[in-house]
């Protein structure tokens, strides 16, 4: 630890400019365990950091560590990565004595490393992670050729000393489930060298690659990289793998789960250094040792004098250590080995059936009432959920700590509202018993741990979560006899449930007490913890659920293969849904997501009103619309209700874009005229028709230009537009811009057939209408003999909260109202309505029909979602909930310089993303980067707009504000990053 008589600001300055000709002009004091370190601004505005050792430190070794330094810093060794370079005093050295203050020290500058530790960032992509492990493998290669370290050769902080470091702190730890923790690891590090160390290779390592040696700085595509290695004060020849183990062991801080991490580090390790067998067996309790001599000394240490530095490691690395003591070796080896790309063996299926075969039958025993599972006989009300497969009952949302969810069942899942006996399928010997437990936030019943020998095959522990007996540790039991029931009358157990899991080892058995497991660490269980599918004689008729492992690949393949590579998929990692509810969807292993953008699932995801109209529908009648039925009638008078007058007749057809190309063919044929007038930056769809007239698609990539009867009004943006926030008279003057574009088309002898108007601007970068900008528009267009068509595909029915329909935000009642997405609630229907006059002028004898607009399921669904919005005020709550939204949004942008506006009508938001605030440079990468992240903590949100640099938020009408605080919190969360 530093000396407690530092030298001053000033000595500090002085000796500089004395011994390195060097002008301070600002000295600040960094954190350091023994030497005094120091940030010094120069004269010429340049920066070095000043070491001052204390008196017992050796020159000749800080010499070595500089020649260490060298050696890393040639060019290309590390990559892009750099270290400090040391700079010579007057006299040629690199370390000079000197005499300040009372007391000799050893000084040392070197350059400054601009960036940001990896303890300041908090949280670290999987990308930057993968960057630090392949950093720690040229960093060993770089100092292959390095001569040993002089003098003392072992210091504290040396990896394989790691139990002598813990004996000399560990009773200043109070807690006994720490010190049982750290017992337990030690356990692990002394068993693994045992076996391993003679073959394990060595070398001089840097042997402190912790998250406080490491800096990274953002690079143009938004995310942080490695930039700098910092400290080689604690190098010296060791294992090999110790580079490794130090870097992993740091990385598993801060994160709920500690294994993806640390397989992030060993795949860019690998990638550099091929890891040896001996390497990967011993690389787990080496770094989770690492982690205990590191929170036992600073525990120890602080104790003595309080020390700002231990207290930080200390309050992230407690934490850890439970989680890596609750983490089998076992498992964690077969992580890492394929993480490294190292052979793993494939997971061995539990062979019981021979075993199964002997045993009698057993008929069932009354038991109020009772059945056994040892004939795979159940209740009738028993549910069944497979090994390692997710519950969508169950469905993890996220957490508070974020991270990966542990979403997968360890073992047999089986509920029944009844209790059954349960009788062991071999023969047995009760190995542990307990009580109750909390696992994985939740209580459980009384657990069973049971050895099963077998004769000419391997032992085996199973393990009974949720089970009651009364049998006693050491008691034996024969195949078929009777070891507990279930219990599921007590209400304090969260899940009336019997687990049941197989495992190879009985420390696997008895350390890790999860039901759940995080889905990256499903293949890893597979092969430590068997199926107890056989074991449990469960008959083949409940194997019901699908097997996903890496379906997520074989689709985006199936895709490559029969899709054009137009048809884009959300997102650069999607994930496979398979379902939903409300304003929820779940993914195959159960992850779920805040789902932010789907205006398509109106009335939420899942909703039982809708599913019980389509399915009663379905068993009575589907047919073509031309027929006659009550379905039809009377939705169509259900829509034209809610419609202001003379908005009255109804044409039912399939998608938003078939309602907006039947406007504007009906605009067109009423009228006799051929031009249409559109909003720039607007998408109406895409048909032939309505891409020529969607400036968002025929001016962005791959677009040819507009239709020649195609003419551009501005965009009425408040935010970039040239009237903005805070213009009373902002809609009136950009409306203007319409009525001289209807004034050029009259001079050419060629009025408008039609102005075509989204309510609210979606793909444009959610874009609202100042006040007037309908209603003067519609004024200009309509005095030249246009017709006004309002496109409600996005916003409709109810989303602005305080309308049901965008328009009537502006004050207007346009001539046609074209509808989609929220119709259905994801049903493919939409519909167009206009008046009597129009209709009846667009009816020349030409038949107009749509085969499947308006069948009878479809009505049945449009119905039901209208009955849904009414019966639960969903318009009324999409007024209150976007409230407390853009509120909450608000705030954000208050704390937050990347968010430059936030904009929203109810629940249609926006949040417009740009680099700078003045200049208004629109942060794209940003934005698909948030939205990448987001999604992996579970938040789903994407980017519009031309510039791709606005979040979209168009939620199902479920979504509430405990919604809302989710999603701001992990924005938020997400923001404050140094990614």
């Amino acid at each position: 630890m530093t000396s407690a008589a530092e030298w001053s600001s000033a000595a500090i300055a002085e000796v500089l400019g004395e011994q390195f000709g060097l002008q301070a002009v600002t000295v600040s004091a960094l954190g350091g365990e023994i030497d005094q370190n120091s940030a010094v601004k120069l004269r010429d505005g340049s920066r070095v950091v000043v070491k001052v050792s204390p008196p017992r430190a050796d020159p000749d070794l800080i010499r070595w560590q500089h020649e260490l330094l060298r050696l890393a810093g040639r060019d290309d060794v590390l990559g892009p990565v750099q270290v400090p370079t040391m700079l010579p005093a007057r006299n040629g050295d690199t370390v000079v004595s000197v005499d300040r203050e009372g007391s000799r020290r050893l000084v040392t500058v070197q350059t400054w490393m601009p960036g940001t530790t990896l303890s300041e960032l908090g949280t670290h992509s999987t990308g930057l992670l993968t960057e630090l492990g392949s950093t720690a493998g040229r960093l060993v290669r770089a100092l292959t050729e390095a001569p040993d370290r002089p003098g003392e050769t072992r210091h504290h902080w040396d990896l394989l000393r790691a139990p002598e470091a813990i004996a000399q702190g560990i009773d200043s730890v109070e807690d006994r489930n720490r010190i049982a923790e750290v017992c337990r690891i030690l356990s692990w590090f002394t068993r693994a060298l045992d076996a391993h160390q003679e073959s394990l290779p060595a070398s001089v390592v840097h042997h402190d690659l912790n998250d406080f040696n490491v800096l990274a700085r953002r690079g143009p595509d938004g995310r942080h990289h490695v930039h700098a290695v910092l400290d080689f004060a604690d190098a010296l020849h060791s294992v090999r793998i110790s580079e490794l183990a130090i870097a992993v062991a740091y990385a598993m801080l801060r994160t709920p789960n500690p294994l993806s991490a640390a397989a992030a580090v060993i795949r860019g390790y690998a990638a550099e250094l091929e890891l040896t067998d001996a390497e990967l067996s011993v690389l787990y309790p080496l770094a989770a040792a690492r982690l205990c001599v590191n929170a036992v000394t600073w525990t120890k240490r602080c104790a003595q004098s309080g020390h700002a530095y231990g207290h930080d490691r200390m309050r992230h690395t407690w934490p850890t250590i439970s989680l890596l003591a609750a983490t089998p070796p076992e498992l964690a080896e077969i992580v890492f080995r394929e993480a490294a790309g190292a052979p793993v063996d494939p997971p061995v299926p539990l062979r019981v059936s021979e075993a199964r075969r002997a045993l009698p039958h057993l008929d069932l025993v009354p038991f109020d009432p009772a059945h056994e599972i040892i004939t795979g006989i159940l209740p009738g009300s028993a549910r069944v959920g497979r090994h390692l497969q997710a519950d969508a009952g169950t469905s993890a949302r996220r957490s508070t700590e974020g991270g990966e969810a542990a979403t997968l069942r360890l073992g047999v899942e089986i509920k029944s509202a009844e209790s059954f006996r349960v009788l062991t399928p071999l023969a047995a010997i009760v190995e542990r018993r307990g009580r109750g437990t909390a696992v994985d936030g939740l209580a459980y019943g009384p657990f069973l741990v049971l050895r099963h020998e077998r004769d000419g095959a391997e032992t085996i522990w199973s393990r009974w979560t949720g089970l009651s007996s009364s049998l006693r540790q050491g008691a034996s039991v024969c195949p078929g006899e009777l070891i507990g029931d279930t219990a599921t009358g007590r209400s304090d157990w969260a899940p009336a449930a019997l687990h049941v899991a197989i495992f190879r080892s009985l420390e696997t058995a008895l350390i890790s007490e999860r039901v759940l497991v995080p889905p990256s660490e499903a293949a890893a269980w597979a092969r430590v913890s068997p199926d107890p599918w056989e074991f449990l004689g469960l008959a083949d008729d409940w194997r019901s659920d699908a097997d996903t492992e890496g379906s997520t690949e074989r689709l985006l393949a199936t895709r490559d293969t029969h899709f054009a590579r137009s048809q884009r998929s959300y997102y650069d990692r999607p994930m496979t849904l398979v379902g939903g509810r409300g304003a929820w969807l779940f993914d195959e292993f159960g992850r779920s997501y805040l789902d932010t953008i789907n205006n398509v699932s109106h009335v939420g995801h899942g909703n039982p009103r809708v599913i019980a109209a389509a399915t009663s529908q379905l068993h009575r009648l589907n047919t073509n619309s031309r027929f006659v039925y009550p379905g039809i009638a009377q939705y169509a008078e259900r829509l034209a209700a809610l419609l202001p007058d003379p908005l009255e007749v109804v044409f039912l057809v399939c998608s938003g874009s078939e309602a907006n190309d039947l406007a504007i063919r009906m605009a067109r044929h009423v009228t006799g005229r051929t031009d249409v007038l559109v909003v720039d930056g607007a998408y109406h769809g895409n048909t032939s028709v309505l891409t020529g007239l969607s400036p968002n698609r025929y001016k962005g990539p791959g677009g040819t230009g507009p239709d020649p009867t195609t003419h551009e009004v501005e965009q009425p943006n408040l935010y970039r537009g040239q009237f903005t926030y805070g213009d009373a008279a902002a809609g009136p003057k950009y409306a203007a811009d319409v009525k001289r574009q209807v004034e050029r088309l009259v001079a050419n002898d060629r009025p408008p057939a039609a102005f075509i108007a989204e309510s609210a601007m979606g793909t444009a970068g959610s874009i609202f209408y100042p006040d007037g900008y309908l209603e003067r528009a519609f004024a200009a267009v309509r005095t030249a003999g246009g017709l006004c068509i309002a496109d409600e595909v996005q916003v409709g029915f109810g989303r602005f909260g305080d309308v049901f329909w965008g328009f009537e935000s502006q004050g207007v009642v346009p001539d046609i109202v074209t509808m989609g997405k929220p119709i259905g609630n994801g049903h493919p229907m939409a519909a167009v309505v206009t008046t009597r006059e129009i209709a009846d002028a667009f009816d020349t004898g030409m038949k107009y029909f749509n085969t499947f607009g308006g069948n009878p399921v479809s009505c049945a669904i449009g119905t039901a979602v209208l009955d849904e919005i009414a019966a639960q005020g969903l318009q009324e709550e999409a007024a209150d909930t976007g409230r407390h939204f853009a509120g909450v949004l608000t705030d954000l942008a208050a704390k937050h310089e990347l968010i430059g506006d936030v904009r929203g009508h109810g629940l249609y938001l926006g949040i417009e993303l740009v680099r700078d605030r003045e200049t208004k440079l629109p942060a794209a990468d940003e934005a698909s980067l948030i939205s990448e992240l987001m999604k992996d903590e579970g938040v789903i949100v994407y980017p519009t707009g031309a510039d791709g640099n606005v979040l979209k938020i168009k939620p199902p009408l479920t979504f509430t504000a405990e919604d809302a605080d989710l999603f701001a919190s992990v924005l938020d969360e997400i923001l404050s990053r140094d990614w």
